[in-house]
């Protein structure tokens, strides 16, 4: 059980996470449609912030910029997609998820709008930033909305489905922009416009369960809402090593991308992280399962050794863009897409059953967390790039260390409930 101090609320001691007594939805199944509609909402962020990674050659060319600089792409989503986070899916706690969702989405087809009709790289960085900040009030709040009307056994499934579809994502993305780009990079954008479209339709019309409002409303609200879960040490943990979780293993395909652009074809690394994408999201969904019976330590493992792994091939390999070792790199590639598919997902499920009453806060500064990571990945590993991949592979793996400190400090903090 969770003992807080109630003067401060502090977490004193945490042998278990309690579940919660009961399930506000009556007929979980009424709500399929909106459930459906969630899932292939949040695998449409990486479809966008990622995608990238395969039009640097297309994209630099229409610029007439360096390959390099197309990347301030993925922070200038990231940054702001991770600061309205912090507050995006307490905002959902306190108003309800729908009315924040259907705005963020409006932001998002903004920028998409933005994004396709950029004739510059300032234009194409400030697109980037606008549907970042549209995006950014929708990603939490679908974790909380999954949540909500899943009883406590099923949301690891459920996280670890979502985390599957962000994963698979993450390879499809590239591999689809690497396509379009033969015909016209803008296409894709314009593609993935008309689906967020009609998702903010189906998402305001589907059947939705009760709204949800867990205590008091307003900014004070909101504000205390984020104090009492940031006092935890354990939440403090949890964000630190979603923190790294993400340096290391986007880290791996962000640079291994750009490692390759000009020796490999667009087509071809984007097929490498589509079944990157594809072992990452087959890892998200057996996650649930892999829970349930084997428990979260294991889980760990699962996700610690293929990262390593894949590291040290990395280093083995030595040069990435000679011919004879593209298949090595493809299976470097799909290992560390494995490892993010387990350890990204184990994290959004620890947030969901820390709090039960916060689980739009704890959502909201998890995934922000991780994309701040993605946000700072650019300039973190940008001069370890100049020196050569091998040595930037060795940065790489000193983050992982420290992933696996802080992540095994994080296991014997708490004991998430085990399910039978």
């Amino acid at each position: 059980m969770v003992i807080m101090d109630a003067t401060n609320g502090n977490l004193i001691m945490s042998e278990h996470i309690a579940e919660p007594n009961g399930n506000p939805c009556i007929e979980p199944g009424a709500f399929r449609s909106i459930e459906i509609v969630s899932y292939i909402l949040f695998g449409i962020g990486p479809l966008v912030g990622n995608a990238v990674l395969t039009l640097l050659g297309p994209v630099s060319i229409d610029f007439l910029v360096d390959p390099t600089s197309i990347l301030i792409a993925i922070p200038s989503f990231m940054f702001p997609f991770a600061i309205v986070q912090l507050f995006s899916g307490a905002l959902s706690d306190s108003y309800g998820r729908i009315p924040i969702i259907a705005g963020g989405l409006v932001g998002f087809l903004a920028g998409l709008v933005l994004i396709s009709f950029a004739t510059s790289i300032t234009m194409f960085a400030l697109s980037h930033l606008v549907a970042g900040v549209g995006f950014g009030f929708v990603n939490p709040v679908l974790l909380a909305l999954l949540s909500d009307c899943s009883p406590p056994a099923d949301i690891p499934k459920r996280m670890g489905i979502a985390s599957a579809l962000a994963s698979f994502g993450v390879g499809l993305g590239p591999f689809i922009a690497g396509q379009m780009a033969i015909i016209s990079w803008q296409l894709y954008y314009l593609v993935i416009l008309s689906i967020v479209f009609v998702g903010l339709i189906a998402i305001t019309i589907a059947n939705r369960p009760p709204k949800m409002i867990h205590g008091a409303s307003g900014i004070r609200a909101l504000i205390n809402n984020l104090k009492i879960e940031l006092r935890k040490p354990v939440v403090l943990f949890m964000i630190v090593t979603t923190f790294l979780i993400t340096l290391a293993y986007l880290g791996t395909m962000i640079w291994t991308s750009r490692g390759l652009t000009g020796a490999v074809s667009e087509s071809s690394t984007g097929l490498m992280l589509l079944f990157a994408g594809i072992f990452g999201s087959v890892a998200g969904i057996l996650l649930g399962r892999i829970i349930r019976n084997r428990g979260y330590g294991f889980s760990i493992i699962v996700g610690i050794v293929p990262l390593f792994s894949s590291l040290f091939l990395f280093l083995l390999i030595g040069d990435i863009t000679l011919i004879e070792v593209i298949p090595l790199v493809g299976v470097a590639l799909v290992l560390v897409g494995w490892a993010g598919g387990i350890l990204f997902p184990l994290m959004i499920t620890y947030s969901q059953v820390i709090s039960p009453e916060r689980r739009g806060v704890l959502a909201g500064v998890v995934t922000s967390a991780s994309f701040f990571g993605v946000a700072l990945i650019p300039s973190v590993y940008e001069p370890l790039f100049h020196l050569g991949m091998p040595l930037l592979y060795l940065g790489i793996l000193g983050v992982s260390v420290l992933l696996l400190i802080f992540i095994s400090i994080l296991y014997w903090r708490i004991e998430p409930p085990e399910y039978h």
